[in-house]
């Protein structure tokens, strides 16, 4: 992830927040959410972990997608799912919580290789893995929710579960970079591992495995950085000359993101067509636009309508384009806990409107009260069972102390909003520097 090329060629599905988890048998607890910020998801694809913006995880495998059948609860396999639809993925990666948010992607192809041959981003090149485990297909079996699993024999090594593989058929790989989604007994029991001379059931999320077919596994080095990335920005015009491009820009709401903060000297890449078509660029300028000044320094918040302007060293910016500015972190960067509501300006809006029908209420039966204790004290009543003037003194005592307090309760949580976005602010702008 260090090198300033890597991304180029991507090409981005769609994402899904992860919601809540579900016991997927043969998989254990499986992460749950909806998909959103694209197309559709698809078996098959690669994938990667991020958590409030930042990269956790790469080269992961949506090895098992499935959804529920129909109005019933029962999990089905599909190969795909579309924008909004609800879905239960294995990926590999025992470390996702909730509010993560894993990206699906596929990668290029270059010169004409098949996309299940092009290594994984932060892959070794093959004569330079470490190898960890070597087992041997003996047969393949079907699998109503993870498709072809492979029943096999560890001639090597030993092989854990969120391993990084491959499949070699007679010398030559088949396919490159898979995770080993869930290990099975010869009765079906959950493993975490298998070691030498074992047999056990693989969940590769591969469906061309053929008995005879080798499954390597083999160990990645640690990346030396990760990214944490901002709100992905849309391109609503662009102006460049010969070295740089300044863009009228507006904050994309579903975008994975972190800091708040978009800065100069932050990083950033260019998609077009939900494709990669530039990495390793330079943000240059933010100039915040006057009375949209809060959405250039606080576009994390996600009802937030508006545009800035950015400038980038990529003279071939078009309008369409989506910039993502990012930023350069320390492999073991601990992300920064989103600021949950009532920060939402979503929330806050509920409550002005619920606080002030409240208020509305309150203060009307406040000039009511005080206009029959008016009337009280000028024309007594002779109806014993009529209010008095001190009853009526009573309520409007009452109805004005309610009225107060809560009117000091929107005032208070629209005062806690500000205090708490400029601490996000600050907090984003500490760590705002280029790494």
């Amino acid at each position: 992830m260090g090198m300033q090329t890597v991304w180029i060629g991507e090409k981005r599905l769609c994402q899904v927040t992860v919601s809540g988890f579900q016991d997927v048998p043969g998989f254990g607890l499986l992460p749950r959410g909806r998909v959103n910020g694209g197309a559709e998801i698809v078996r098959g694809a690669r994938a990667r972990l991020l958590r409030h913006g930042v990269v956790i995880a790469e080269d992961l495998r949506i090895g098992a997608l499935m959804g529920k059948a129909g109005l019933t609860s029962r999990l089905e396999a599909r190969e795909r799912i579309g924008i909004l639809g609800r879905c239960v993925l294995a990926i590999g990666h025992r470390g996702v919580l909730d509010g993560d948010q894993i990206q699906a992607y596929v990668r290029a192809e270059p010169a004409g290789v098949p996309p299940d041959l092009v290594l994984g981003y932060q892959d070794a090149f093959p004569e330079q893995r470490r190898l960890l485990g070597r087992a041997e297909v003996r047969e393949v079996a079907a699998d109503p929710l993870a498709g072809p699993v492979a029943r096999a024999v560890v001639t090597e090594g030993g092989l854990a579960v969120g391993a990084r593989v491959r499949v070699v058929r007679d010398g030559r790989p088949v396919a490159e970079a898979l995770r080993l989604l869930a290990l099975a007994d010869g009765g079906g029991g959950p493993l975490d591992e298998l070691t030498q001379a074992s047999t056990g059931t693989l969940y590769l999320g591969h469906p061309d495995v053929r008995p005879g077919d080798v499954v390597q596994a083999y160990d990645v080095p640690p990346p030396q950085q990760t990214e944490g990335r901002k709100r992905l920005l849309t391109v609503l015009s662009a102006g460049s000359n010969a070295t740089v491009a300044v863009a009228r820009v507006q904050p994309v709401q579903f975008s994975p993101h972190g800091g708040e903060e978009l800065a100069v000297g932050h990083r950033a890449r260019v998609l077009r067509d939900e494709v990669v078509v530039a990495d390793g660029l330079t943000v240059g300028m933010v100039e915040e636009p006057g009375m949209l000044k809060e959405v250039g320094v606080s576009y994390g918040l996600d009802t937030r309508v508006g545009w800035l302007d950015v400038g980038v060293d990529f003279p071939g910016l078009q309008s369409g384009d989506e910039i993502e500015p990012y930023e350069v972190l320390p492999a073991g960067h601990e992300p920064e806990p989103e600021i949950r509501r009532p920060e939402s300006r979503r929330f806050l809006i509920g409550l002005t409107i619920g606080l002030g029908a409240v208020i509305a209420s309150f203060g009307s039966a406040d000039i009511w009260a005080a206009v029959m204790a008016w009337r009280s004290f000028r024309t007594p009543s002779a109806d014993d069972g009529a209010l008095d003037g001190g009853s009526a003194l009573g309520l409007v005592l009452l109805f004005t102390v309610l009225t107060a307090l809560c009117t000091w309760m929107l005032v208070l949580g629209h005062v806690r909003q500000r205090q708490w976005r400029e601490q996000a602010r600050r907090r984003s702008g500490a760590a705002g520097g280029v790494r």
